[in-house]
């Protein structure tokens, strides 16, 4: 009788090592079908019917070339697909909802794709207060499961149908990070299945969570995890818009950000407030949990402060009936759907993303240059736009250290899109690139360029984005990856670590 494949989830791991060194092989997706087939398993490839919608994905300017698209059912198809892996040389990455800027879920020509749309189970741990979500949970359906069954919050990115593992994983950044942290933060523990089929939780004060925050598919295919949930103290909340007047000039925007940044660094901006600067119309929107009298105390003196830049600044705002009505309007109407929504449109795009720190604010000279850079766009077969999030808050209280992806004293969370008109230009990348270079080099100037993992270039070289994302933890995540992932089934995208003996 054939073994089971539970029986092999047993075994596995005395075959995996005796495997000699891999390379990244352009296996056929004739080869590995066949044992996909073999297994039972339920999957697509590129003669399929199938395969356009198991393909389907929001970044649309890197090519998806997946050998295979496995629909994993339960542990054991898994298991099952990580076996034909190893058997046919390939790397492995997995999908949820296809949301990431970078392409990563598809990840290099060639991968085997584990889907893990049918991994959803929520359950919640009143002793604890945990949130335990199954790998292919979303944004969704899991902050309404835990307001509507438990009254309580964790903080997410602001997209309703972005997988929530991937997302947290990345570092995430919603509207309530400056209260409860970033998502990545709120990750107790995370259950991984490893190259060779075992599991191992990575759980508080591990080397594998500490991973997980900033780098986790580099390590394994993560199954499930813990979330740290919080209490809404108070069931509401408001919105706001900050105008500075009709067209303002570049020395105007820059100097009202600045002073902008002179209250959140004297902390005059309470951590319940968030704030996004939008580089377009130089609006300052967000939300505020919590009464409106005390909304109206913190931003009546930099209201003012403003306006001795900006005479005609002008306040807008919105008292909203509940907490919840405030997740619908920032995160999408998906909030109350049970799929979170649709993936959407996908979108020929090119991200780039920076982080200022409290240590290190941005100068005047930046800030212009910020401005400048964004406005000096001269074609039409591509538009851009941007923003920067203000964190402070939580991120004050932490140090590099904490978590792989370094966010000690983190500011300003900045980012600029490029997208294609319909298709995506030959020079785009390097358009984009120089387009905010003079930004970038001002950054260079005053201290080391840093990233953010979720809005990460994903045309940088290893030197600047291990650099810009991760700084001296580079080195450890590269001992965890020797000691998780030694075959690098898991390095098939472009910001995976790599081994120590490849870095450089």
């Amino acid at each position: 009788m054939a073994p089971t494949r539970s029986f092999i989830l047993q075994v596995v791991s005395s075959l995996l090592y005796l495997s000699p060194e891999w390379v990244l092989a352009q296996t056929s997706p004739g080869g590995i079908a066949t044992c996909l087939q073999g297994e039972g398993l339920q999957f697509s490839t590129s003669s399929d019917t199938t395969w356009t919608t198991a393909t389907a994905a929001l970044q649309l300017r890197v090519l998806r070339e997946p050998s295979a698209v496995v629909f994993a059912q339960d542990r054991d198809d898994i298991v099952a697909a990580l076996s034909c892996a190893r058997n046919a040389s390939v790397k492995v990455s997995t999908v949820n909802r296809g949301h990431s800027f970078q392409g990563y879920a598809f990840g290099t020509p060639g991968n085997l794709v584990i889907d893990l749309k049918n991994f959803t189970a929520l359950s919640f741990d009143a002793s604890t207060n945990e949130l335990t979500v199954g790998g292919g949970t979303n944004v969704g359906p899991t902050a309404k499961y835990l307001w509507d069954n438990h009254h309580r919050h964790f903080p997410h990115v602001r997209g309703s149908h972005v997988g929530m593992l991937g997302s947290m994983m990345g570092g995430g950044f919603g509207t309530t990070t400056r209260m409860f942290g970033s998502p990545m933060d709120n990750l107790a523990s995370v259950e991984y299945m490893l190259a060779n089929g075992s599991l191992v939780t990575a759980g508080a004060g591990s080397d594998l969570l500490w991973a997980a925050q900033g780098a986790g598919p580099s390590f394994g295919i993560a199954l499930s995890a813990k979330i740290r949930t919080h209490a809404i103290v108070h069931d509401g909340a408001l919105n706001y818009t900050i105008s500075l007047g009709s067209d303002p000039s570049i020395d105007t925007v820059a100097s009202a950000l600045l002073r902008i940044q002179e209250f959140a660094l004297d902390n005059q901006l309470p951590d319940e407030l968030s704030l996004r600067f939008m580089l377009g119309n130089a609006q300052s929107v967000g939300y505020f949990y919590g009464q409106e009298a005390a909304f109206d105390r913190a931003m009546t003196p930099l209201l003012d402060s403003l306006r001795s830049i900006a005479p005609n600044v002008t306040l807008r705002k919105n008292v909203l009936a509940s907490f919840w009505e405030s997740e619908v309007i920032s995160t999408g109407i998906g909030m109350n759907s049970p799929t979170g929504g649709t993936l959407g449109a996908g979108r020929f795009m090119h991200i780039q993303s920076w982080v200022a720190t409290s240590d290190n604010p941005l100068s005047a000279k930046q800030a212009s240059s910020l401005f400048e850079s964004h406005r000096s766009r001269n074609r039409t077969d591509l538009t851009n736009s941007g923003f920067l999030d203000l964190w402070a808050g939580t991120s004050l209280r932490t140090a590099d250290s904490d978590t792989s992806l370094h966010q000690g004293k983190n500011l300003w969370l900045i980012r600029v899109d490029g997208v294609g008109n319909g298709s995506w230009p030959t020079d785009g990348v390097s358009y984009m690139q120089n387009l905010m270079r003079p930004f970038t080099d001002s950054l260079r100037v005053t201290g080391p360029l840093r990233s953010f993992v979720n809005y990460a270039d994903s045309d940088l070289d290893l030197d600047e984005w291990s650099a810009m994302l991760y700084g001296s933890n580079f080195a450890r995540l590269q001992e965890i990856k020797a000691a998780m992932d030694p075959s690098e089934m898991f390095s098939g995208y472009g910001h995976a670590i790599p081994l120590p003996s490849r870095a450089w």
